[in-house]
């Protein structure tokens, strides 16, 4: 019979740990995946009250379902292309650096031009580098990982750079909002995703 280890917190929580030093090509990958979901989350997480006071949409819930469409469209359409063609080149931070610069980009729309056609056209334009990224950086992320034995739990770590901001995002948008209004959950969502673009390119170990 085979008695189980008791349980230790502090054991459980040094699992999620991966030096940043001796580890650094897998520190930036998370950083960037980090930054770019924060301020594409902060400003999608607001869409409805966005629509419903930034555009004065007067039924948002009714444009909500064509706006999900449209983002879908461009992730499908990201995903298939970028994903098959750095297979092709061989190469990964391109894409990467790209998808990130797209999502941040498509954000100066809605900021520059108030109006509920900048909103769609940043929909796709957004959702067709955010897929993008999902199809390369996950590839990208998957040649960093720390230590063949413990890929598993690596990939868990990486995973919480992507759930953790969808969690605090709608905090720090909320914030932002009370201070300086809606216009500027843009302007920080560009410099987050111009900041996971550019943590990217540190990664030696990955074209």
């Amino acid at each position: 019979r085979i008695t189980p280890e008791p349980f230790s917190l502090g054991e459980f929580l040094r699992t999620f740990w991966v030096n940043p030093v001796a580890n650094p090509d897998f520190f930036w990958a998370f950083t960037g995946r980090l930054l770019l979901y924060t301020g594409y989350f902060a400003v999608t997480g607001y869409q409805l009250y966005l629509l419903q006071y930034y555009f004065h949409v007067d039924h948002p819930e009714t444009v909500i379902p064509m706006l999900g469409l449209l983002s879908l469209v461009g992730i499908v359409i990201s995903t298939a292309v970028s994903g098959p063609l750095s297979d092709r080149v061989g190469r990964r931070k391109p894409f990467v650096f790209g998808s990130a610069a797209f999502v941040s980009l498509a954000f100066l729309l809605p900021w520059m031009w108030q109006d509920i056609t900048a909103w769609m056209i940043m929909t796709f334009i957004a959702g067709f580098g955010f897929g993008m990224f999902q199809a390369v950086d996950t590839a990208l992320i998957s040649e960093v990982l720390p230590s063949a034995k413990s890929f598993a739990k690596d990939l868990g770590v990486v995973n919480i750079a992507a759930t953790l901001p969808q969690t605090l995002a709608p905090a720090v948008a909320g914030a932002i909002v009370l201070a300086v209004g809606y216009a500027g959950l843009f302007p920080v969502a560009i410099v987050l995703g111009i900041l996971g673009a550019l943590a990217i390119w540190p990664i030696k170990s990955v074209r």
